[in-house]
């Protein structure tokens, strides 16, 4: 199959560019592990995991991105109850519809570097960090923006960093959810597009 190929190249291109396992996971929208088994395509032991590849370059121009971030909007209000006071944009894809959703929402932005760009297989205790550069989440309600749900443990991930300083998450919007789920630990999930597997 061509595509399956054409993502065998690219993983291993991002990786002699130098980006981690979980970079490249992040590159081409599939899971850490669908990133792993690309990596490791000579080996015929490891099966191939149970996984959607989501192509959206032809998304990613600005026009496009404000009129997907305009449509988390609506139905990130559509969802919530309470004004959010800070938009968490997860690093990196998620980085520039958090910036136009905090400007339409009139909320201060802040940006999460989840622990999955550091991921690697055999390394531990790895964990994501906010950026020092934005807006603190400490004691505020927060939204999180992030591009594809795989499976659900970045916004895990982030959600629990919030609820430790304090803060509250309202929702998490993302533009294509693989999982199908309506919540992910209780937090309400907007997606604009949501993948039900049969």
């Amino acid at each position: 199959m061509k595509r399956i190929e054409d993502l065998f190249e690219r993983a291993k291109k991002l990786k002699e560019k130098g980006l981690t396992t979980g970079e490249i996971a992040d590159e081409l929208n599939v899971s850490r592990e669908t990133a792993l088994w690309l990596l490791t395509k000579a080996r015929e032991d490891l099966a191939p995991p149970s996984d959607i590849y989501i192509e959206w370059r032809k998304l990613a121009t600005p026009f496009r991105m404000k009129q997907i971030a305009n449509i988390m909007v609506d139905m990130i209000l559509e969802t919530i109850e309470q004004e959010p006071e800070v938009v968490v944009g997860i690093a990196t894809s998620g980085i520039p519809l958090a910036t136009i959703v905090a400007e339409e929402l009139n909320t201060d932005l802040s940006i999460y570097y989840p622990k999955k760009l550091k991921w690697e297989k055999d390394v531990k205790h790895i964990s994501g960090v906010f950026s020092e550069n934005y807006a603190r989440v400490d004691g505020k309600k927060c939204v999180i923006i992030d591009d594809i749900i795989s499976t659900g443990r970045t916004i895990e991930e982030v959600a629990e960093h919030i609820n430790k300083k304090d803060g509250k998450v309202l929702c998490a919007a993302v533009i294509v959810d693989k999982r199908g789920s309506d919540t992910i630990d209780s937090i309400p999930i907007a997606s604009i597009i949501k993948i039900v597997r049969i």
